[in-house]
C-alpha cells in the first residue's frame, strides 16, 4: 500500500469500547478513515456512524466487508463472536485488529491465527497496556538489563466501583477471559523469553456473595510459574470503590521497576479534609494514549502488510492457555501445569 493513502477501516461493534475505538479513528488517527460501522442492534451503527460522520453503517457483517476500498476491520464485538468474525474478515482479505480475548477455546485461537496466516494479512489484538507509557518504559528498562532477571512479578486489575452489573448476566469466567487476561498478557510480555509452567487460581464472589454459588466471581488471585525461576502473581476485583486501579511490578536481580497509578495525575490537593487525589475512573480515560496508539500502529502495519510490532494472535493464544489453565486449576483445586 502506497505511504501516503490513507487507511480505509471498519467497525464491527458499535458498543463502548467499539464507539470509543471509532471515534479514535474518525478524530484522534492520522492516516486513517473509518468509513463504515456494523452492529446487529437495530439503529446502533446508523447512530455513532450519524456521530461520527462516517456514511455508510449496516446491520450485517458480510455487507461491511463488501464495503468498496475497505482495508481493514476493528472487531470489538462481545468476546463469544470474535473468532467467527475475525476468520471472516481474513477470509475476505481485510486487515484484522480484534480485542480481546481473541477467542474462547485455544482450538479457536489456532483457527484464528491460521486463517490470518493463509489470507496473509495482519492480525493485532487489543492489549493495550503495552503503549501505555509507564508500562512501554517498564519494558523497556527490562530489555537493557537495568534491573537484572526477573525474579518476581506482579499485575492487577481492580475496575472502579460501584458494582453495577447484573452478575446473573455477566457470562461465567468473565473475571478470566476479559478481565486477568489484560494481566496474563502483561506478565508474559514483562518477562521476555520465559514460557509459563504451572498456573494455581483461587476466585470468589466476595463484591456479590449471593451469586458464588452460581458461578460467578469477582475476586481472583492467580500465581504463574515460569521455567526461569520467576513467580509472578495476577489479582483482580470488580470494585475497587477509590478509583480505576491498574498496576504492574517486577522485581529482578538488580533493581525493580513499578508501572502504573491509580491518581488522575501528580497534582494532590491538601485542604482541611485532609490530603487527597482525583483517581481514574475509567479506561478510556486512563488509557486514552495507549487505546489510541495501539490502534496508530495497526494502521502501520496494514500500510506496510505486515506486523512489526504489537500483540499477535499467537500472543493472544498464550495469554488464552493461562486463562484457560486458571479454570481448570479453580475446577480442581490444584496447581496445573501447562504443556
Amino acid at each position: 500500500m502506497p505511504k501516503n493513502k490513507s487507511v480505509n477501516v471498519g467497525l464491527i461493534g458499535a458498543g463502548r469500547i467499539g464507539s470509543f475505538h471509532g471515534e479514535t479513528v474518525a478524530r484522534r488517527l492520522v492516516g486513517a478513515e473509518l468509513i463504515a460501522i456494523a452492529d446487529p442492534a437495530p439503529g446502533a451503527a446508523a447512530g455513532l456512524a450519524a456521530k461520527l460522520d462516517v456514511e455508510s453503517s449496516y446491520t450485517n457483517v458480510a455487507d461491511l466487508l463488501a464495503h468498496p476500498g475497505l482495508d481493514a476491520v476493528i472487531i470489538a464485538t462481545p468476546a463469544r463472536f470474535h473468532t467467527n468474525i475475525l476468520v471472516q474478515a481474513a477470509e475476505a482479505g481485510k486487515a484484522v485488529f480484534c480485542e480481546k480475548p481473541m477467542a474462547l477455546t485455544l482450538e479457536d485461537a489456532d483457527r484464528a491465527i491460521a486463517a490470518a496466516r493463509s489470507a496473509g494479512v495482519p492480525l493485532q489484538v487489543g492489549f493495550n497496556r503495552r503503549w501505555d507509557q509507564a508500562f512501554s518504559e517498564g519494558r523497556a528498562a527490562i530489555d537493557v538489563g537495568k534491573i537484572g532477571s526477573p525474579q518476581l512479578l506482579r499485575s492487577l486489575t481492580r475496575d472502579p466501583g460501584p458494582f453495577g452489573a447484573d452478575p446473573a448476566k455477566v457470562p461465567q469466567w468473565t473475571i478470566f477471559y476479559e478481565t486477568l487476561i489484560h494481566d496474563f498478557d502483561t506478565l508474559l510480555w514483562l518477562n521476555p523469553n520465559a514460557r509459563p509452567v504451572e498456573v494455581t487460581a483461587v476466585a470468589d464472589a466476595l463484591v456479590c456473595p449471593d451469586f458464588a454459588d452460581k458461578g460467578f466471581h469477582d475476586t481472583a488471585v492467580v500465581t504463574i510459574r515460569f521455567d526461569n525461576g520467576s513467580i509472578a502473581v495476577a489479582e483482580a476485583n470488580f470494585c475497587a470503590m477509590y478509583g480505576y486501579d491498574i498496576r504492574g511490578e517486577v522485581f529482578g536481580a538488580s533493581g525493580m521497576v513499578t508501572m502504573g497509578d491509580v491518581r488522575r495525575s501528580s497534582m494532590t490537593l491538601f485542604d482541611n479534609n485532609g490530603v487527597s487525589s482525583d483517581t481514574w475512573r475509567r479506561d478510556t480515560d486512563h488509557f486514552v494514549h495507549g487505546y489510541t496508539a495501539q490502534l496508530a500502529s495497526f494502521v502501520t502495519a496494514v500500510r506496510r502488510g505486515e506486523m512489526t510490532e504489537g500483540p499477535t494472535g499467537t500472543d493472544a493464544r498464550n495469554a488464552l492457555g493461562i486463562a484457560l489453565a486458571c479454570i481448570e486449576s479453580l475446577s480442581k483445586k490444584a496447581a496445573v501445569a501447562l504443556k
